[in-house]
């Protein structure tokens, strides 16, 4: 069974495209709420290319909009480093952890 979920984005200048989301999560502290999600695209290295929104509401629509304040990517990075850890304990991975 395939658990995918696919969500929508518009862009109000091209077509609207359908994406694989992978997380959406709340950090604590700023009740701000991020999505994680994919095109699945590659790079050059055959690594799935992955892309992080923080999500925002206006007249009742979501929007998506890039972070470019420095301190909320630390903070994101590293609840994404702590979700990882959690995922290879899960799976019975030896992790070291930093």
């Amino acid at each position: 069974m395939d658990n995918k979920k696919i969500i929508t984005l518009v862009n109000g200048v091209e077509s609207a495209i359908e994406v694989e989301l992978l997380c959406a999560f709340e950090m604590p502290d700023t009740k701000y709420k991020y999505v994680i999600y994919t095109k699945n695209e590659k790079d050059k290295y055959g690594n799935i290319i992955l892309y992080l929104g923080k999500l925002e509401i206006s007249n009742n629509k979501q929007f998506l909009v890039n972070i470019e304040n420095n301190t909320e990517w630390e903070d994101i990075k590293n609840i994404i480093k702590k979700m990882t850890n959690y995922d290879n304990i899960v799976k019975g991975e030896d992790n070291e952890r930093k």
